[in-house]
């Protein structure tokens, strides 16, 4: 089976997140955007679209020379439908809502062989959409990294780490930092990756450690030290900072919700349902240690796990695809 992924590295991932590890199956290979004319150009910068279009162009020269095209970013990297004409199979990995999907983009997903969804739940709606979507797990490999110590860490407090944007409910944990201020003193939080916005906002919290940027072994570092991981989320597919903590052994809070379930273990991580749900976590909340039962679990979404997956849904659509 020869197989073509179509995509790119997201850098605002650390090392080990980010979906461009799908590059590594087995006996593939990877047409990766930052080698193609334009080069790599950031989300949100002027060129970005073309870019992308690029990648489109050059993936699909290839359809007579593969089984199949995998396009790992199909939510942003698809511009027209599968050719009428193709040797190969298309298949796309999308990640973001289903429900903002455009007319024209959901009518490009249709006419792929295999559309993989990142969440049971996205997967039964871009079924209900008309899509021949499929289910599997975002891969997370174990984290290797260099142990550094943060100037600004206390290990007498307890200590909780706050990290990202993507779909991240910065209301709810700015919220909460400040009920702790009043009511929990013993509790410290760590807000890793924030906006400058969030940073003004939260700059009046003493209890807030406002982190820069933070490269991949301080990050690790840092989460691997902190007594729990907090992350108030609006909605999920797959979140890395989750399984990040999961690797590492560190107790996730978390609120109950598709996306989640799928990727969480549930007899060890905090789960919430409300806003009183996460005032009574929080004060009931003392010191942790490293939880191997986590780092356990979580290695049921090493990619090599993920890759045996992949190899079922790509045997599937060449079997049962026109």
């Amino acid at each position: 089976m020869k197989i073509l992924y179509a995509g790119y590295r997201d850098h605002n991932h650390s090392k080990y997140g980010g979906y461009d590890y799908i590059r590594y199956y087995p006996e593939s290979v990877y047409l990766d955007a930052a080698t193609l004319p334009l080069g790599h150009i950031p989300a949100g910068k002027r060129g970005k679209r073309l870019n992308l279009m690029v990648l489109d162009y050059f993936a699909r020269k290839e359809k007579n020379l593969f089984d199949i095209i995998h396009f790992f970013y199909g939510d942003v990297c698809l511009f027209k439908p599968k050719p009428k004409e193709s040797f190969a199979k298309f298949i796309s990995t999308i990640h973001l809502k289903s429900e903002i999907l455009s007319k024209s983009k959901l009518n490009i997903l249709k006419s792929h062989d295999g559309v993989i969804s990142l969440s049971t739940s996205e997967t039964e709606r871009l079924k209900e959409l008309g899509v021949n979507s499929y289910f599997i797990p975002h891969g997370f490999p174990m984290p290797l990294f260099e142990r550094k110590s943060y100037d600004d860490f206390d290990v007498d407090f307890i200590n909780v780490f706050y990290s990202g944007m993507n779909y991240r409910d910065f209301d709810t944990f700015y919220k909460i930092a400040r009920y702790c201020l009043e009511k929990k003193l013993s509790i410290r939080f760590y807000a890793v990756g924030q906006s400058p916005y969030n940073k003004e906002k939260l700059k009046d919290l003493s209890n807030v450690v406002i982190c820069p940027r933070l490269e991949d072994d301080a990050y690790y570092s840092l989460l691997s030290q902190c007594d729990y991981n907090f992350l108030p989320l609006t909605f999920a597919t797959a979140n890395n900072a989750l399984l990040e903590a999961q690797a590492l052994g560190i107790i996730s809070i978390i609120p109950k919700i598709t996306g989640i379930t799928d990727y969480a273990e549930c007899e060890h991580n905090l789960f919430y349902s409300s806003y009183d749900d996460i005032v009574a976590l929080f004060d009931n909340l003392s010191k942790s240690v490293i939880n191997n039962n986590l780092s356990e679990f979580s290695k049921s979404f090493l990619w090599e796990n993920i890759y045996s997956q992949l190899k079922r849904v790509y045997e599937d659509v060449l079997r049962n695809s026109k």
